[in-house]
């Protein structure tokens, strides 16, 4: 669906309104809240949102870019709500009726916000669009490079992580995470198939466990799985060994099975330091793309008592270096940081409409790990993220800066 030339000038007047009310808000606020981390620790705000209220109005663009940049109408009401001490009543008012007016049209015409801004995106002005088209064709042609380079790729990648509290040693985190590649192709030359991680592997590790709908975690040892309804038949039967040097788990070819699906679950207790216990200034969830991908969901959801402490952020990065390990900082990191750094999304994961915009497949899989973890996804904040052809030999990262 394409939207019409009037449309997208109404939309565009509604939009440049809306970026106009945040500009006079944001310049009534003390001075030190003019930050992503100041804005979501004096207004109590969402920090991702106060990225989108900053975004919004220090861009350059028009009113349609307004609309694609800022929170959701709900996140904007509360935006207002929170701000309304500093400002006149006449003026809270008129801001008010300017969401109302953008909440309106979206209800009537266009389902969600979520829909409007793919519609927006669809009926501009090839031009208006062009930054956005290049960075995804530059991505595109660099997966079909390497993936010509190496004889080999992957379909999809999910990486999800459920982050809570030890309950048996409160010194650290406890993250559960799934990491699933569909449809792994490989020619006989490539390298062969292997599922790279970071924590060392316990003693006597033979190989991985097997993993079902019917499985919960046992204990908070470190464990690894094969999940067998994400993976292909018998994929186990083909482990080759653990590879110290590299931290990875090698797999033989599958006869017959080209291209194949391999998805594993962790339960790691002991890699994070808690925030709520330990003086850690940051915890990080990551990937690391290691071969050519058509798209990768990266989904994070944070223990609320721990996401109150914390501000988020997101990048892409040359860099591998854990958090953990002091050498990465968002106020020195940026130095490694990749072009194209994607959108970082908070769903109401509890909420079928909160969730609209989330495949069907991510959703199963954060499913499967809440049933493994035996924990309440309602206890969590849901982070989200979804990247095409993200850049190979590079790592995507979402991490959580403590105070």
């Amino acid at each position: 669906m394409t939207i019409s030339s009037k449309e997208l000038q109404s939309l565009n007047l509604i939009g440049e309104q809306v970026k106009k009310c945040l500009i006079e808000i944001v310049n009534k606020l003390p001075a030190n809240v003019k930050t992503i981390r100041g804005m979501g620790i004096f207004l109590n705000y969402n920090n991702s949102n106060c990225q989108r209220v900053l975004k919004t109005i220090n861009h350059q663009g028009n009113g349609l870019s307004a609309i694609c940049l800022i929170p959701g109408i709900s996140a904007l009401q509360d935006f207002i709500l929170k701000t309304k001490p500093f400002l006149e009543d006449k003026a809270y008012q008129q801001y008010q009726q300017t969401i109302e007016s953008l909440s309106t049209a979206i209800k009537q015409n266009y389902g969600s916000h979520a829909k409007l801004k793919r519609f927006i995106t669809n009926s501009q002005p090839q031009s208006e669009i062009k930054p956005t088209q290049s960075a995804l064709s530059k991505r595109k042609e660099f997966f079909y490079s390497a993936k010509k380079l190496l004889d080999s790729s992957v379909d999809e990648l999910f990486t999800g992580h459920i982050v809570t509290e030890n309950t048996e040693d409160k010194r650290f985190l406890h993250e559960i995470a799934m990491i699933s590649k569909s449809r792994i192709f490989r020619e006989k030359k490539a390298a062969p198939c292997v599922l790279f991680y970071t924590h060392p592997q316990p003693a006597h590790f033979l190989k991985p466990s097997i993993i079902t709908k019917n499985s919960v975690i046992q204990g908070r040892n470190f464990q690894v799985g094969v999940v067998n309804e994400y993976s292909t038949s018998n994929l186990l039967d083909f482990y080759a060994n653990f590879s110290p040097s590299n931290l990875g788990l090698v797999f033989n070819d599958i006869p017959n099975e080209n291209p194949f699906d391999a998805t594993f679950l962790f339960s790691n207790p002991d890699e994070m330091d808690n925030p709520l216990e330990e003086s850690c200034q940051c915890s990080s969830t990551f990937i690391s793309i290691k071969s050519p991908t058509k798209k990768l969901t990266m989904v994070v959801f944070l223990e609320r008592k721990i996401d109150m402490c914390s501000s988020v952020n997101i990048g892409c990065y040359h860099s591998t270096d854990k958090v953990e390990d002091k050498r990465l900082r968002d106020s020195d990191e940026w130095t490694k940081h990749l072009p194209g750094v994607p959108e970082l999304r908070i769903i109401n994961f509890n909420s079928i409409m909160g969730r609209e915009d989330v495949s069907a497949k991510a959703i199963e899989y954060s499913n499967y790990m809440f049933n493994y973890a035996q924990l309440n996804p309602q206890d969590f904040v849901c982070y989200f993220m979804e990247v095409d052809y993200p850049i190979w030999s590079s790592t995507y990262r979402i991490y959580f800066d403590h105070s």
